[in-house]
């Protein structure tokens, strides 16, 4: 459970400041046991193994990740149309299936009866979170699974949550102020909003508002932003950076120095077009491999861009850190904290036939995303706008976040244009 002063936090302090080496031998256990247990219990990690003519007896230790496939978000979908709902992914026995997790696109994930995975919980405490905190949770709890994880990691370093999810930022506000809320977890964009709610509602930010330390992820952090929060509510905001299927893979502590991978998962960075890992310093792919026994994820690319850290940290972590996230390899872009695929663009475009031609266009107005749907269309019609709010409609439905539409003449979008187009700024 957390401990020590906010400047040294963390969940066991024995085996993140245990000599590297040392801690590699029970990784290393527990990735060979991972890679067995899939081999036994996946059907989908059979089948790829015996593709790639590999037998788990040929993977003897951490060595021989680079023997494994790199397996995409790709594979799983479509492995998942292929074999509803996990796609064959899952080990788990039916009866012990807590909750089925719907992400944006229709993609399923299994969640387990008992809640274990640590990763989330060293985060928070290396973020800064303690036991006694009132931590409001902001992640939206409705499908996805970001929300609960967090939700039973606040549990296991003995802080309370405040459920809220997204949205109704005066009744938040509120929550905030009357229960003396000290914690925060949601969107950076999010905390900026919900502090320009409280001066609207002429509160002093400083006396009314009690927050002291905040996780934010899910979207890009900007070092001004961070500065601006940071010093409107005078707290620490601090970064989580992870997927729903991975859990967390990396977090910042109070010294701000990159990105500590946690315990209990193995990261790597990699060259995409081989698979092969990348030297210290060197830009490539986050790949990671969890220990999850409902939904292992062995070689599971991000599609961020990052790089290992070379130097250590002055918190006393002995473990792996990445830099700050770079990018993204793909023309996939996160807006708002949601994936957003060219598939999943496609998938919206292709129920109208009058669109010609389009593109999804990312900007950021006052710290906030706003996607646009660029759109050309075949001929005139009669009532632009109808389409445009029946696109507008599905946009919504079909990927859980707003979107506008713009209709624009023909020829205004160019051939070869990247179907999405991030124009994002960030310092």
């Amino acid at each position: 459970m957390g401990n020590s002063t906010s400047e040294g936090r963390f969940f066991n302090r024995k085996r993140e400041t245990m000599d590297w080496e040392k801690r590699t031998v029970d990784l290393e256990r527990k990735f060979l046991k991972t890679v067995q247990h899939a081999h036994q219990r996946s059907n989908a990690y059979r089948e790829i193994f015996t593709s790639a003519g590999i037998d788990p007896s040929d993977i003897r230790g951490l060595e021989d990740l680079e023997k494994l496939p790199v397996l995409r978000m790709s594979d799983v979908v479509e492995r998942q149309k292929q074999d509803p709902p996990f796609g064959g992914f899952d080990t788990i026995d039916p009866g012990r299936l807590r909750r089925i997790y719907i992400n944006p696109g229709l993609i399923w994930q299994p969640g387990e009866w008992d809640y274990k995975d640590t990763s989330w919980a060293e985060g928070l405490c290396g973020i800064g979170f303690k036991q006694g905190d009132r931590i409001i949770n902001t992640f939206n709890y409705h499908m996805w699974p970001l929300a609960f994880m967090l939700d039973e990691s606040v549990k296991m370093i003995g802080g309370t949550v405040i459920p809220t999810g997204v949205g109704n930022t005066l009744m938040q506000v509120k929550i905030m102020q009357k229960l003396k809320v000290n914690g925060f977890m949601g969107t950076p964009s999010f905390i900026m909003t919900l502090a320009q709610r409280a001066e609207a509602m002429g509160l002093d930010l400083k006396k009314d508002i009690s927050l002291d330390t905040a996780l934010v992820g899910a979207e890009m952090l900007s070092e001004s932003l961070r500065s601006r929060i940071e010093d409107k509510l005078e707290m620490t905001v601090r970064q989580g950076y992870g997927t729903v299927f991975l859990g967390c893979i990396g977090y910042e502590c109070y010294h701000r120095t990159g990105l500590h991978v946690p315990d209990n998962i193995v990261v790597e960075v990699i060259d995409p077009s081989t698979g092969k890992q990348v030297e210290a310093g060197t830009t490539g792919e986050i790949v990671a491999t969890n220990f999850n026994t409902s939904f292992p994820m062995i070689r599971m690319a991000t599609g961020d861009l990052s790089m290992l850290a070379q130097e250590s940290c002055p918190c006393g972590r002995t473990g792996p850190m990445l830099t700050k996230i770079l990018g993204r390899i793909d023309q996939a872009t996160k807006v708002r904290g949601t994936f957003v695929h060219p598939w999943q663009a496609d998938e919206v475009i292709s129920r109208y036939p009058e669109v010609f031609k389009y593109q999804v266009v990312i900007t950021r107005e006052n710290h906030n995303d706003i996607m646009t749907f660029v759109v050309e269309l075949k001929g005139e019609i009669s009532r632009p706008e109808i389409l445009k709010g029946r696109i507008e409609r599905d946009i919504r439905d079909m990927l859980t976040i707003k979107g506008v539409v713009q209709i624009v003449t023909r020829g205004t979008i160019p051939d070869l244009h990247k179907k999405i187009e991030d124009k994002r700024t960030w310092d």
